[in-house]
């Protein structure tokens, strides 16, 4: 899977201030996460209006998270770059019409949505930071976040 290059990017600047703990210049994450600072400067205000990062103005300012990494999700950070697409495809897959088998195309992919949506909400900084740390065990360390996801929706259902 290949994310959009908002999406791509804004996850490197969450995961990099995540990893420094610290305010970072939009300069220094802009070179060391390969982005292009314009493009971080406008996906940065994204990320500040969904409560995700804090914005420090003045000479020794830049950008920190404004939660603790445990408490930004996957999910949180792709909706805050991806919101307005989403809700413009929403709006074109409702005005079309269709008969049973089209309906029950839409309800497969609204499910496939929602799993998607609970695995993203299931995965936090923290955890992604992690299993970097765990070497070779990265993908092990995931795929148990992804069982505990499985049978917290079972659970749920």
């Amino acid at each position: 899977m290949q994310f959009k290059a908002s999406t791509d990017y804004g996850m490197r600047a969450i995961l990099y201030l995540a990893a420094q703990g610290t305010t970072c210049s939009s300069k220094d994450i802009a070179q060391d996460m390969s982005i292009p600072r314009d493009y971080l400067i406008q996906l940065a205000q994204l990320l500040r209006n969904a409560g995700l990062i804090e914005a420090r103005p003045g000479k020794h300012g830049g950008y920190r998270l404004a939660k603790e990494p445990s408490d930004i999700t996957v999910l949180q950070i792709m909706k805050a770059l991806e919101e307005d697409a989403k809700a413009s495809t929403r709006a074109k897959r409702s005005s079309r019409k269709g008969g049973a088998m089209v309906q029950g195309v839409k309800q497969t992919y609204q499910l496939i949505e929602e799993s998607f949506d609970a695995y993203l909400d299931s995965l936090t900084i923290e955890m992604l930071l992690e299993s970097v740390k765990n070497g070779d065990n990265r993908r092990l360390f995931l795929a148990e976040r992804l069982e505990d996801e499985g049978k917290r929706l079972a659970e749920n259902a």
